[in-house]
């Protein structure tokens, strides 16, 4: 049975690894396929994909990890850190991890992408373009912060831009699956809410 989940008091997001009974060097041979990998352009794989092939962990041993860690890592975001371990469960449910490039842009301003997202490691940097087609640069977004906020409220149609401008790790969720949180969990739509209005603010 996974261990009890426990909120984390500091903002660095643990390693998989971290979830996992594996011997440092498992870990260390793992690494260095994903670094191979990460070489060829390939960054879609995480870690425990690796040790599965690797034939390190089994199916059931990775799906449980990562649950934990994702409900760790969501309990980071300040629009939901307010959630109860069963409820930090349960939206981990709707979430999944995503892998983006540096120079990779994926939010397209104008474009329908109904996906609010959880920076979990890198930066990313909001962008708008001009009548000339110019970037025209808004904000930078660091770990633990959401991104798509705003596009809630415009039926899925982004506001601006966004591409990581390092390595990004990042959780990604439809807004389908999140509207009973930010409609009918008031102390997650009462921070929802701030992290708008606080962007508003900065944009203007």
């Amino acid at each position: 049975m996974a261990e009890d989940y426990k909120k984390s008091d500091d903002h660095k997001p643990r390693r998989l690894g971290e979830y996992l009974t594996c011997s440092r060097g498992s870990i260390v041979m793992a690494m260095k396929k994903k670094l191979d990998a990460l070489e060829r352009g390939d960054n879609k794989k995480g870690l425990g994909k690796f040790l599965l092939e690797l034939g390190i962990i089994s199916q059931d041993e990775l799906d449980n990890a990562l649950r934990r860690q994702r409900a760790d890592r969501i309990a980071l975001c300040p629009v939901f850190n307010s959630l109860t371990n069963t409820e930090l469960h349960a939206i981990g449910n709707h979430f999944v991890e995503v892998g983006i490039s540096s120079g990779e842009q994926f939010i397209t301003e104008g474009k329908n992408d109904p996906t609010l997202y959880i920076l979990i490691e890198g930066r990313l940097e909001v962008f708008a373009k001009d009548k000339n087609g110019k970037n025209i640069h808004i904000a930078y977004v660091n770990p633990v912060e959401t991104i798509g906020e705003m596009g809630y409220f415009q039926g899925g149609i982004r506001t601006a831009s966004v591409k990581a401008t390092k390595q990004s790790e990042l959780l990604r969720a439809p807004y389908l699956n999140l509207t009973h949180y930010f409609e009918h969990v008031p102390r997650v739509a009462n921070a929802f809410l701030e992290v708008i209005q606080r962007r508003q603010e900065n944009t203007k």
